[in-house]
């Protein structure tokens, strides 16, 4: 008997501790929540699931003459293209201004190579955008609700976005 309560003792205080230790956690910053945005984003649409590739593009987005559904349209067809194979976030600048952020993303795409297997030789069909996004907390999450991009040449995405 003492040795069932005992373990049963040891297993409360570990359940207590593990609980203390999730409940005190530090909450990200909003600036890595931010570059997490994009980091979530370029894996989704790397591993071809477009619908997560989405989860942070508000309902209200307009950009480059889309809203949220034309650039749904546009990840689709790009997945089917086979022209997100291997998708990285190069480097992220963010600036914070209360319940809004802007954020200079750049990010690389190789084409019909995924994730561990993109390597040097795949670079010459590699190409980098650098994405200029305007977000807004909506929900407790952060969102982004405009965007323009263009391409950058490998001297840009080598020395990132600016500050």
């Amino acid at each position: 008997m003492r040795r069932a309560a005992a373990l049963a003792v040891l297993a409360l205080a570990g359940l207590l501790a593990a609980l203390g230790s999730h409940l005190f956690r530090a909450r990200p910053s909003d600036e890595e929540q931010v570059r997490q945005v994009f980091l979530d984003a370029a894996r989704a649409a790397e591993e071809g699931r477009v619908g997560d590739a989405l989860a942070a593009v508000s309902e209200r987005f307009q950009g480059e003459g889309l809203d949220r559904q034309g650039v749904k349209q546009l990840l689709a067809w790009h997945a089917i293209a086979g022209d997100l194979g291997a998708v990285a976030v190069l480097g992220t600048a963010v600036r914070l201004s209360g319940e809004a952020a802007e954020a200079t993303v750049d990010v690389a795409f190789v084409r019909g190579v995924r994730g561990a297997r993109a390597n040097l030789g795949a670079l010459s069909d590699a190409s980098a955008q650098r994405v200029e996004a305007v977000l807004a907390r909506e929900g407790g999450a952060w969102r982004v609700v405009s965007a323009r991009w263009r391409p950058i040449g490998a001297a840009d995405a080598i020395a990132g976005p600016p500050p």
